[in-house]
């Protein structure tokens, strides 16, 4: 019998955490790390901020910051979104626990990452108090296992490579891009980033998922796909031909929650 079950025998709950000794475990500090993703002009983009503080100075990073004692993990993305981005009430989904040893050269972290689908009209963004320049950058490319083959475009040209990103981030980054490709098609991920869920047609909604896949659809095939897959399991609702159309008018459709 170890120590501990000796102690369960002997002492109330309380008495054994007024004794117990946390430092006897090390204990790594967590971060969280928040992708936010919009579709603007066909292409799926995602904000990058510019490190003005070490250790990456000078490199390309998503945003996130250090959980503080007193709240979750979700309550850490929300507030960073909201102190970086000025986003809030946006849906958050979580991606994936980053927990490389060397991830971080200051000592060891863990980064639990999330990642969200922001209407391009509700993003706000600007350079922070450890920023230097807050960036939309295209996201294209097929992904490959080493992901070589991600580019990230900023809006004056320039391609990042893995050495231009902070931390662990590119494989963040790559790992994100892969999960919503391969959700897209079976969940509700496309309509989070639509300007408007209550009124849209299928053409706006055929250009979010061009964008996310990185590929043109077929038209008719998607026109049938979304009225088989969503339609008719009440997922979408018509609502009335679009106004002020020109030529033969769309028809609007509703998301329904």
């Amino acid at each position: 019998m170890d120590l501990t079950s000796m102690n369960a025998e002997k002492l109330s709950e309380k008495e054994y955490l007024e004794q117990y000794d946390p430092s006897k475990y090390d204990r790594p500090s967590v971060t969280v790390d928040i992708l936010l993703f919009t579709v603007d002009k066909g292409e799926l983009k995602l904000l990058l901020i510019r490190r003005d503080t070490m250790p990456f100075y000078g490199k390309w990073a998503i945003p996130g910051g250090f959980l503080h004692m007193e709240e979750s993990a979700e309550e850490a993305a929300v507030r960073r979104i909201r102190e970086e981005a000025g986003v809030e009430d946006v849906r958050l989904e979580q991606l994936y626990t980053f927990s490389d040893v060397k991830r971080d050269p200051r000592m060891r972290v863990i980064s639990i990452a999330y990642y969200a689908a922001v209407p391009r009209g509700k993003l706000g963004f600007a350079a922070g108090t450890e920023t230097s320049a807050a960036e939309l950058f295209s996201v294209h490319g097929e992904l490959s296992e080493d992901g070589e083959e991600l580019r990230l475009t900023g809006e004056n040209g320039a391609v990042l490579t893995p050495g231009d990103l902070a931390f662990d981030h590119w494989s963040i980054i790559k790992t994100a891009v892969q999960r919503m490709r391969g959700k897209i098609d079976y969940t509700d991920l496309a309509f989070g980033f639509l300007a408007d869920q209550g009124a849209f047609t299928l053409s706006e909604l055929r250009l979010v998922f061009e964008a996310i896949l990185d590929r043109a659809l077929d038209v008719g095939n998607f026109r049938r796909t979304i009225k088989r897959e969503y339609e008719k399991q009440g997922r979408i609702e018509e609502l009335e031909m679009e106004k002020g159309a020109v030529g033969r008018p769309a028809m609007l459709y509703r998301f329904v929650q």
